[in-house]
């Protein structure tokens, strides 16, 4: 019997979400300089409506994975789409609605970057338990670096587009299209996806031998596990939050999160401001970036399943979580100080390019050490990283105002390099149920 391709569609269709994410949280730093010109503020106010996101995408990450364990991703997800494209629409006029009931402009923006936050937080844990769900063993790395690549592509697209639908319409019209695209794209995943592939009636016999291939329960016990309210009800919060994988993973990931969210936040600000650059000069430039993402993402993912396969599966994920992170810390240094803009947007596009060849590691061995559990332990992974986050872009703007832009980067670099140390001591081969 030939093999059905489900679960290729199933991961394609987490590529589509993952661009939106990455759409809705990226918009608002494009339009930044209009929004603060329309209301008024200062680069470390808009900081902080940054972070608002950043803080509750971060303290919202277990919960949604656990939810996700819990009800199932199918679910989740859609209510999770809808509930952010609400409130990517909702910044546009936020500060506008909530100014007749004194809320500050400040707090009312704040909050609904807040809320938005709540929502995608969901996103990462249940694709990393869809992956959990319906990929084999042996694709796993890959499969977790699709949707970190469609993050990229989204990222790399929002630029250009954003700033095509400000000149065109307006800032504000730019966000609820982006609120709409959302919405159509969470119809898509409530139809044509399940929780798991036995649930999906175009999933053959064939392919869910492949999906269960050396998996590391019996087919049978996978299913019954996710699918039993009760086995989720029995998470083993104290084992998760004192294993020794989970904690190094969060602080790993915390590091490669600071440095993220520069390019997420005030990257676009560093091509203007510090490079001299015009706005539509700058967003075809911090097109950069998130283009090697996109690409660099898979080849981490495919190079450490092949490397996995071929030595071991901790020297695999080391040794590509490693030289993703130590390759990313290298390359912003001689970005930062190349002056030439075609050579720095080269070096620091290729340094963001490495984080997210080193994350397909991370996020696979949250599968690897405990797949009964993949959204939970993944969103506690992903809090490091947001918690990276939250101090990024308040911490940046200060470093580059008191030391220069060059010291505020190097700092990054220095920090993701030192997380990369961490993967000597991380052992994907050491299981939680096993602990």
């Amino acid at each position: 019997m030939r093999p059905s391709t489900v679960r290729w569609q199933i991961l394609g269709l987490m590529l589509l979400l993952s661009m939106i994410t990455y759409l809705d949280r990226v918009n608002i730093s494009i339009a930044a300089r209009h929004i603060t010109d329309a209301y008024h503020l200062t680069d470390v106010q808009m900081g902080k409506i940054f972070s608002a996101f950043i803080l509750a995408y971060g303290v919202f990450q277990v919960p949604g994975g656990w939810l996700g364990d819990l009800l199932g991703p199918r679910k989740v997800l859609t209510f999770a789409v809808i509930w952010w494209s609400a409130f990517t629409a909702l910044t546009a006029y936020a500060a506008d609605l909530l100014r007749p009931a004194g809320v500050p402009i400040v707090v009312s923006l704040c909050l609904v970057r807040f809320c938005l936050g709540m929502g995608e937080a969901a996103a990462w844990p249940s694709f990393n338990r869809t992956i959990a769900n319906w990929m084999a063993m042996k694709e796993r790395a890959f499969a977790t670096s699709v949707p970190l690549a469609g993050g990229g592509a989204g990222a790399a697209i929002t630029p250009p587009f954003i700033a095509w639908l400000m000149l065109t319409y307006g800032w504000r019209e730019s966000f609820l299209i982006s609120g709409v695209l959302g919405v159509a794209a969470s119809a898509l995943w409530y139809l044509l996806t399940r929780d798991t592939p036995e649930q999906h009636r175009r999933v053959n016999r064939a392919e869910l031998a492949i999906i269960h291939a050396r998996a590391a329960e019996p087919q049978d016990a996978r299913v019954a596990a996710h699918l039993s309210p009760a086995g989720a009800r029995r998470t083993p919060w104290r084992r998760l939050l004192t294993d020794k994988n989970v904690l190094l993973l969060f602080s790993s990931a915390m590091t490669c999160g600071y440095m993220v969210y520069i390019y997420m936040t005030w990257f676009f600000t560093y091509l203007v401001e510090q490079r001299g650059l015009s706005e539509m000069k700058s967003s075809y430039y911090t097109i950069g970036p998130f283009i090697a993402m996109a690409v660099l993402t898979p080849l981490g993912g495919i190079a450490s399943d092949i490397v996995s396969r071929e030595t071991s599966l901790r020297s695999g994920r080391r040794l590509i979580a490693m030289g993703g992170m130590f390759a990313a810390g290298m390359a912003l240094i001689v970005g930062a100080r190349v002056e030439r803009i075609g050579f720095a947007i080269v070096w620091l596009s290729f340094g963001a390019g490495a984080i997210y060849f080193a994350l397909a590691s991370h996020w696979a061995t949250t599968i690897d050490v405990s797949e009964k559990y993949a959204g939970t332990v993944s969103g506690l992974m992903n809090l490091g990283g947001n918690v990276g986050g939250i101090l990024s872009p308040i911490l940046t703007p200060i470093l580059a105002r008191k030391l220069g832009w060059v010291p505020a980067l190097e700092i990054a670099a220095i920090i993701i390099i030192a997380g990369g140390m961490l993967w000597l001591v991380i052992n994907p081969e050491r299981k939680l149920a096993s602990s």
